[in-house]
């Protein structure tokens, strides 16, 4: 990473490390643009052997090319190990997509070879991500990270914004990229309002073990209340979400782990047989978001900040 400039004045800011604000900074600094990212959360280096997560990203053949243009694709697809061991493969190609309806006969199958490619795309933790790309960002000179502070505020100068971060420090930039999330602070301090509407539904996530093998296929089944989706994972699991509505979905969660694989299994219509194990489950509530302005001078929303939507309907 280069040195910081003494005068800490850039051509852009970026406010979010996650996936999107990340990928945004090492793209811009790729390509000599003197480039801040700050992020306020910690984020520690992510070895090869730690707990797989839950929470992952389809990754498409266009998004995959993205990142490989960016540098950080091979650290994606291969973590380093912690003990400088051999790196590990934590990516999953899924070669197919099966989704079907439980109330019809409606099937729709998909295939990699019929578009002549290797496969239609690879399921990823977005930590695995999200540690790969601020790995990248830390070899490119132009792009300096500002790891475990805040912002506080921003005020408008004459050829800049003016951002103040939480430990007292100052900088300034042409542009000012918010990528800070659903909830965005900067968003808020811009005046910029959101329209939208909640699903009155749930997201229940966790990794499984079925007794067939998933066969990197992505599968899908629509519910009258909502998708089912089994993921494949890289060790031979799957991470589902289930879209359930608020009572059914804290039913699930109340659920001791036998019950709970008992009823998915139902509920998949036993496409991969009987689940044989269970992790840790969660949910988070499902929204459409949407900021009524994407960009105003020297401002500019992305990602979570900019639209929320349905995982169904994807970014």
């Amino acid at each position: 990473m280069g040195g910081f400039r003494s005068e800490t004045v850039y051509d852009v800011a970026v406010v979010g490390g996650g996936m999107v604000g990340s990928a945004l900074a090492c793209a811009l600094g790729g390509h000599g643009l003197a480039v801040a990212l700050i992020e306020a959360e910690p984020v520690a280096p992510l070895a090869a052997g730690e707990p797989v997560a839950a929470r992952v990203s389809a990754i498409s053949l266009a998004s995959q090319r993205i990142f490989a243009n960016l540098g950080a694709w091979p650290a994606i697809a291969n973590l380093p190990a912690a003990d400088g061991g051999p790196p590990q493969a934590r990516v999953c190609a899924y070669t197919d997509m099966e989704v079907w309806d439980a109330s019809g006969p409606g099937l729709i199958h998909f295939e990699a070879g019929e578009i002549g490619e290797p496969a239609l795309g690879w399921i990823v933790e977005n930590r695995v991500i999200q540690s790969a790309l601020l790995a990248r960002a830390a070899t490119i000179d132009a792009l300096d990270v500002y790891p475990g502070v805040a912002v506080t505020g921003f005020e408008e100068g004459r050829n800049a914004l003016g951002v103040r971060l939480a430990d007292g420090r100052r900088l300034s930039a042409r542009l000012l990229v918010g990528a800070d999330g659903a909830q965005s602070p900067l968003r808020a301090w811009a005046g910029i309002d959101t329209a939208g509407w909640g699903y009155e539904q749930q997201a229940v996530v966790c990794l499984v073990r079925s007794a067939q093998p998933h066969r990197h296929t992505c599968w899908q089944r629509f519910l009258p209340d909502g998708p089912l989706a089994f993921l494949p994972m890289f060790d031979g699991s799957c991470s589902i979400v289930w879209s359930a509505g608020r009572q059914q979905a804290r039913q699930l969660l109340a659920l001791d782990d036998a019950a709970f694989a008992h009823a998915l299994a139902e509920a998949f219509g036993h496409r991969l047989g009987m689940i044989e194990a269970v992790g840790p489950r969660a949910s988070f509530p499902l929204r459409l978001q949407h900021a009524q302005h994407y960009v105003q001078p020297r401002l500019a929303l992305v990602g979570d900040a900019a639209h929320v939507v349905h995982p169904l309907a994807g970014q």
